[in-house]
Protein backbone atom coordinates (compact mmCIF):
# COMPACT_ATOMS: atom_id res chain seq x y z
CA UNK A 1 0.00 0.00 0.00
CA UNK A 2 0.86 3.53 -0.69
CA UNK A 3 0.74 6.52 2.10
CA UNK A 4 -0.06 9.73 1.33
CA UNK A 5 3.10 11.44 1.91
CA UNK A 6 4.38 9.25 -1.33
CA UNK A 7 2.16 10.70 -3.53
CA UNK A 8 2.94 14.15 -2.51
CA UNK A 9 4.82 16.78 -4.89
CA UNK A 10 7.75 18.44 -2.63
CA UNK A 11 5.26 21.65 -3.69
CA UNK A 12 2.66 19.22 -2.95
CA UNK A 13 0.53 20.51 -6.23
CA UNK A 14 0.46 18.15 -9.37
CA UNK A 15 1.79 20.06 -11.89
CA UNK A 16 4.86 22.05 -12.22
CA UNK A 17 8.25 21.61 -14.61
CA UNK A 18 10.38 21.27 -11.70
CA UNK A 19 9.02 17.63 -11.18
CA UNK A 20 11.29 15.04 -12.93
CA UNK A 21 8.71 12.25 -14.01
CA UNK A 22 9.40 9.24 -12.96
CA UNK A 23 7.76 7.00 -15.22
CA UNK A 24 7.23 8.54 -18.71
CA UNK A 25 3.49 9.35 -20.32
CA UNK A 26 4.15 7.39 -23.24
CA UNK A 27 0.88 6.63 -25.41
CA UNK A 28 -1.19 7.30 -22.23
CA UNK A 29 -2.61 11.06 -23.15
CA UNK A 30 -5.45 10.35 -20.62
CA UNK A 31 -4.90 14.26 -19.44
CA UNK A 32 -5.66 15.23 -23.42
CA UNK A 33 -9.16 13.73 -22.70
CA UNK A 34 -9.74 14.48 -18.85
CA UNK A 35 -8.89 18.20 -18.31
CA UNK A 36 -10.12 21.59 -19.38
CA UNK A 37 -7.29 23.55 -20.63
CA UNK A 38 -8.36 27.15 -20.31
CA UNK A 39 -5.89 27.68 -23.26
CA UNK A 40 -7.55 25.62 -25.98
CA UNK A 41 -10.86 26.53 -24.93
CA UNK A 42 -10.78 22.52 -24.43
CA UNK A 43 -13.66 21.31 -22.25
CA UNK A 44 -13.30 18.63 -19.23
CA UNK A 45 -14.13 15.01 -20.74
CA UNK A 46 -13.62 15.49 -24.46
CA UNK A 47 -10.47 14.66 -26.17
CA UNK A 48 -8.19 17.59 -27.34
CA UNK A 49 -8.85 18.39 -30.73
CA UNK A 50 -4.93 17.99 -31.23
CA UNK A 51 -4.70 14.66 -30.07
CA UNK A 52 -4.34 12.29 -32.90
CA UNK A 53 -3.14 8.72 -32.86
CA UNK A 54 -1.81 8.79 -29.52
CA UNK A 55 -0.06 12.35 -29.64
CA UNK A 56 -0.39 15.47 -29.55
CA UNK A 57 -0.40 17.42 -32.80
CA UNK A 58 0.97 20.73 -31.49
CA UNK A 59 3.55 19.05 -28.66
CA UNK A 60 6.00 21.40 -29.36
CA UNK A 61 3.96 24.55 -28.79
CA UNK A 62 1.39 23.68 -26.43
CA UNK A 63 -0.20 25.76 -23.91
CA UNK A 64 1.86 26.44 -20.74
CA UNK A 65 -1.35 24.77 -19.27
CA UNK A 66 -0.26 21.37 -20.87
CA UNK A 67 3.52 21.66 -20.76
CA UNK A 68 3.40 21.99 -16.83
CA UNK A 69 0.87 19.55 -15.78
CA UNK A 70 2.11 16.37 -14.27
CA UNK A 71 0.10 13.68 -13.47
CA UNK A 72 0.90 12.00 -9.90
CA UNK A 73 1.39 8.53 -11.57
CA UNK A 74 4.43 9.63 -13.62
CA UNK A 75 5.81 11.38 -10.76
CA UNK A 76 5.51 8.29 -7.98
CA UNK A 77 7.53 5.45 -8.27
CA UNK A 78 5.11 3.35 -5.88
CA UNK A 79 2.31 3.49 -7.72
CA UNK A 80 2.25 0.53 -10.00
CA UNK A 81 0.80 0.19 -13.68
CA UNK A 82 -2.40 -0.60 -12.69
CA UNK A 83 -2.85 3.19 -11.89
CA UNK A 84 -1.93 4.26 -15.03
CA UNK A 85 -4.31 6.63 -16.35
CA UNK A 86 -5.70 4.92 -19.93
CA UNK A 87 -5.31 1.60 -17.42
CA UNK A 88 -7.24 3.23 -14.62
CA UNK A 89 -9.75 5.23 -16.08
CA UNK A 90 -8.65 8.30 -13.50
CA UNK A 91 -6.07 10.66 -12.99
CA UNK A 92 -4.37 11.62 -9.65
CA UNK A 93 -3.61 14.95 -9.46
CA UNK A 94 -3.49 18.00 -7.09
CA UNK A 95 -3.94 22.19 -6.90
CA UNK A 96 -2.74 22.41 -3.85
CA UNK A 97 -1.09 20.88 -0.93
CA UNK A 98 -2.92 17.98 0.79
CA UNK A 99 -5.32 17.51 -1.32
CA UNK A 100 -5.57 14.66 -4.43
CA UNK A 101 -8.22 15.54 -7.26
CA UNK A 102 -9.46 11.59 -8.80
CA UNK A 103 -10.32 12.65 -12.55
CA UNK A 104 -12.40 10.24 -13.70
CA UNK A 105 -13.24 9.14 -17.41
CA UNK A 106 -16.47 10.22 -18.16
CA UNK A 107 -17.33 6.86 -19.92
CA UNK A 108 -16.37 5.01 -16.72
CA UNK A 109 -17.40 6.80 -14.25
CA UNK A 110 -17.75 3.62 -11.11
CA UNK A 111 -13.69 3.45 -12.29
CA UNK A 112 -12.89 5.28 -8.88
CA UNK A 113 -14.57 2.57 -6.72
CA UNK A 114 -12.78 -0.40 -8.48
CA UNK A 115 -9.83 -1.73 -6.34
CA UNK A 116 -7.59 -1.05 -6.06
CA UNK A 117 -8.14 2.60 -6.48
CA UNK A 118 -11.45 2.63 -4.09
CA UNK A 119 -9.69 1.06 -0.58
CA UNK A 120 -6.42 2.73 -1.02
CA UNK A 121 -8.42 6.55 -1.48
CA UNK A 122 -9.79 5.60 1.71
CA UNK A 123 -7.13 5.06 2.93
CA UNK A 124 -5.58 8.34 1.62
CA UNK A 125 -8.79 10.25 2.63
CA UNK A 126 -7.80 9.19 6.41
CA UNK A 127 -7.49 12.39 8.27
CA UNK A 128 -6.48 11.11 11.31
CA UNK A 129 -2.92 10.56 9.72
CA UNK A 130 -0.78 13.31 9.62
CA UNK A 131 -0.40 12.80 6.43
CA UNK A 132 -3.60 12.85 5.29
CA UNK A 133 -5.43 14.26 1.89
CA UNK A 134 -8.26 15.99 1.28
CA UNK A 135 -9.53 13.54 -1.88
CA UNK A 136 -12.01 15.07 -4.39
CA UNK A 137 -13.29 12.93 -6.87
CA UNK A 138 -14.62 14.29 -10.21
CA UNK A 139 -16.87 13.15 -12.58
CA UNK A 140 -19.49 13.25 -15.03
CA UNK A 141 -19.34 17.19 -13.76
CA UNK A 142 -20.23 16.18 -9.92
CA UNK A 143 -17.84 16.63 -6.98
CA UNK A 144 -17.30 14.37 -4.27
CA UNK A 145 -15.65 14.23 -1.39
CA UNK A 146 -14.35 11.22 -0.10
CA UNK A 147 -13.88 10.11 3.67
CA UNK A 148 -13.18 6.88 5.19
CA UNK A 149 -16.41 6.18 6.23
CA UNK A 150 -18.15 7.76 3.17
CA UNK A 151 -18.50 10.08 0.50
CA UNK A 152 -20.55 13.72 0.17
CA UNK A 153 -21.98 14.64 -3.12
CA UNK A 154 -21.44 18.21 -3.77
CA UNK A 155 -23.17 18.24 -6.64
CA UNK A 156 -22.04 20.14 -9.52
CA UNK A 157 -18.48 20.67 -10.21
CA UNK A 158 -18.48 24.72 -9.20
CA UNK A 159 -14.70 26.01 -10.80
CA UNK A 160 -14.75 29.30 -9.31
CA UNK A 161 -16.14 27.97 -5.55
CA UNK A 162 -13.51 26.77 -3.06
CA UNK A 163 -14.10 23.16 -1.26
CA UNK A 164 -13.98 23.31 3.32
CA UNK A 165 -14.53 20.01 4.56
CA UNK A 166 -13.74 17.93 7.63
CA UNK A 167 -15.34 17.10 10.71
CA UNK A 168 -17.46 18.46 13.18
CA UNK A 169 -19.44 17.62 16.18
CA UNK A 170 -22.66 16.48 16.28
CA UNK A 171 -25.07 14.43 18.83
CA UNK A 172 -21.08 13.86 20.44
CA UNK A 173 -19.68 11.98 17.24
CA UNK A 174 -17.86 13.37 14.59
CA UNK A 175 -19.64 13.47 11.32
CA UNK A 176 -17.81 14.27 8.05
CA UNK A 177 -19.18 17.50 6.41
CA UNK A 178 -18.41 19.17 2.85
CA UNK A 179 -19.42 22.51 1.49
CA UNK A 180 -18.31 24.61 -1.43
CA UNK A 181 -16.92 28.21 -0.56
CA UNK A 182 -18.09 30.89 -2.95
CA UNK A 183 -15.66 33.53 -3.87
CA UNK A 184 -17.20 36.72 -1.88
CA UNK A 185 -16.85 33.91 1.90
CA UNK A 186 -13.70 33.26 1.35
CA UNK A 187 -12.67 37.17 2.09
CA UNK A 188 -14.96 37.71 4.78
Amino acid sequence: MHSARELEAPDGRGNGPQHAAAKPCDSCSMCCKLLHVTALNKPQGRWCVHHAGGKCGIHAVKPLECSTFQCFWTMTPSLGEEWRPDRAKLILWSDGANRLIVEVDSAFPHAWRREPYYAQLKLWADRNKPSSLEILVRVRGRLLVLFPETEVDLGVFQPDASVDSGYRIEGGRRVPYARFVEPAEIGS
